[in-house]
């Protein structure tokens, strides 16, 4: 009775949290070293037809998958078959990466520490990943610190075709998914897989913040057969890849090769407690440890999520864009609960417009071009203007509202994120939306500097065929240029000039990420070219 009770409320918090994902459908389970101890799905399959999600729909896992890569990596390794601190280029000669730091090994790509930039699907597929990585240098020095990199584990992937002369997929098939008889699991996308897999959703407008006023549509479709992230399963088959790792990586891996799979490499400044691993995330958590990793696809997000200590494993599959982390803790902290006779955790609901410390915003922010009114309602903030009011909706990290970031759902300031810089007291002093810096009544704002004759040039939206990154939005505030990218981990990030055309993504010298700007027409950028990747003006606003 307890644990039908756990997953009752598994079930009402997904129901809470669902809106909040900009999803259409979940499905959650949990398993034991041994079984399925539940399963909760909610929402829809596909919303248009009504199709309810079943424990048997499958979905896209994204990078999930990375841990499926490292696994066939580390299983040639103890084969012989592949040497993890050999240089890429000497494992596949016709391999041109740039290393101007020293050799990038698999192991380096297998621990996100290539110093390589994430990466763009401008050309899909792991040959044109290769080809487009011809042009980019690395950021820094093999080993020297973490940069998450798609690109880096397509390599890995054309690595092990070319160490054990079979496609990627068929590799993951032979080596992973028929010996956990994970049947209904494919290792690549195709569009015969299209017709019983759920559909994925994205909000109405790419390049945007996303907020709950914005209807879900159908995400743009794409196959993949890379390694970083091309595997469709469900969360019965998933289960069962959760129990091998629970069972220390048998009968897939030796006890020394679970070691390096799950041995923590370096750390992640992005995720508090946590370091990577070999396509894994692992650390501790509430002060317990923790196995992890997320996934996200166009249209689909994943969390694969175990705690050693309990036995316990977790997947979570979704058609949409939310957050997992909160869903799969709660899950396991109640799953826990009743297996050993504890108080059940309730299901608290999550207000998604609480601010904290709402009055410290309080004010008029004018540029003399632009103007509004921000108000405090209990702990809602109001932004007034034009005779109308919109509550203002903070970005949860990780369901906390972070501080001075929010979305206006208004048809003209839902284009970029609203900031709320402060001084060196704390205090707030100015807001920022999109090109305007808008002081705070009373507040004085020194002129900014002049740019350079041709960065107003720079500036415009640039879309591509990437359905990952569609657009993005460069603009001009306060002498520098901006890249806005809307719904994405860094949204906002300064371009530093490295050349006359040439900026760094960001002001970390080491940073990867580059975009330069060419083919100008009447003073015009018509082309911007980010990551290897190509981006064309577009008649957008």
């Amino acid at each position: 009775m307890a644990l039908a009770e756990a997953f009752e409320r598994i079930g009402a918090f997904l129901e809470d949290r669902l809106p909040l994902m900009h999803a259409a459908g979940t499905a959650l389970a949990v398993t034991d070293r041994d079984e399925i101890l539940g399963v909760v799905v909610r929402g829809f399959a596909d919303a248009a037809s009504g199709t309810p999600v079943r424990p048997e729909t499958r979905f896209q896992i994204g990078s999930i998958s990375k841990s499926f890569t490292a696994i066939v990596t580390l299983q040639a390794a103890e084969e012989g078959l592949l040497d993890l601190h050999a240089p890429i280029d000497r494992l596949v000669p016709w391999i041109e990466v740039p290393q101007p730091f020293g050799a990038i090994t698999p192991h380096h790509l297998l621990t996100h520490t290539s110093g390589l930039p994430i990466g763009t699907e401008d050309a899909p597929g792991a040959l044109a990943a290769a080809w487009n990585l011809r042009h980019v240098r690395p950021g820094f020095g093999p080993g020297e610190r973490f940069w998450y990199s798609n690109d880096g584990y397509k390599l890995v992937g054309l690595v092990l075709e070319r160490a054990l002369g079979r496609p990627f997929g068929d590799l993951v098939r032979e080596r992973i998914l028929a010996p956990l008889e994970m049947g209904a699991t494919s290792p690549v996308i195709t569009n015969r897989d299209r017709a019983d897999l759920a559909t994925g959703y994205a909000t109405l407008h790419d390049g945007r913040p996303p907020h709950r006023h914005q209807p879900l549509v159908p995400a743009p479709w794409a196959v993949s057969g890379s390694a970083d992230g091309s595997i469709v399963s469900n969360v019965l088959d998933m289960t069962a890849y959760a129990r091998m790792l629970l069972a220390a990586g048998a009968p897939l891996l030796s006890p020394s090769g679970f070691e390096a799979l799950t041995a923590p490499r370096i750390q992640d400044t992005g995720a508090a407690g946590f370091a990577y691993g070999y396509g894994l995330y692992v650390g501790e958590q509430d002060g317990r440890r923790r196995i992890y990793h997320t996934g996200g696809m166009i249209g689909y997000t994943a969390l694969l999520m175990l705690d050693p200590d309990d036995g316990l494993g977790l997947v979570m599959l979704v058609n949409g864009q939310g957050e997992r982390k909160p869903a799969g803790r709660f899950a396991l902290r109640t799953v826990r609960a009743a297996l050993t006779g504890e108080p059940l955790p309730p299901v608290v609901h999550l207000d998604p417009v609480r601010t904290p410390h709402a009055a410290g915003y309080v004010g008029r922010y004018s540029d003399g071009r632009r103007s509004f009114e921000v108000a405090a309602r209990g702990d809602r903030l109001v932004l007034r203007r034009n005779g109308t009011e919109t509550i203002l909706e903070p970005r949860l990290e990780d369901e906390v509202p972070t501080q001075d970031l929010f979305v206006a759902p208004d048809p003209e300031l839902e284009r970029s994120w609203l900031w709320f810089g402060r001084n060196a007291e704390g205090e707030v002093v100015e807001a920022v939306h999109g090109p305007d810096r808008m002081p705070r009544e009373g507040v004085t704002r020194p002129e900014p500097p002049p740019v350079p004759e041709r960065w107003p040039g720079f500036t415009g939206l640039y879309r591509s065929n990437d359905p990952w990154i569609p657009c993005f939005r460069v603009v001009l505030r306060g002498g520098e240029l901006w890249m806005l990218l809307g719904d994405d981990d860094e949204p906002e990030l300064p371009l530093v000039p490295i050349g006359d055309e040439d900026f760094r993504v960001g002001r970390e010298p080491w940073r990867p990420s580059r975009v330069a700007f060419d083919r100008i027409v009447e003073g015009r950028a018509i082309r911007a070219v980010h990551d290897g990747g190509s981006w064309y003006r577009s008649f957008e606003d």
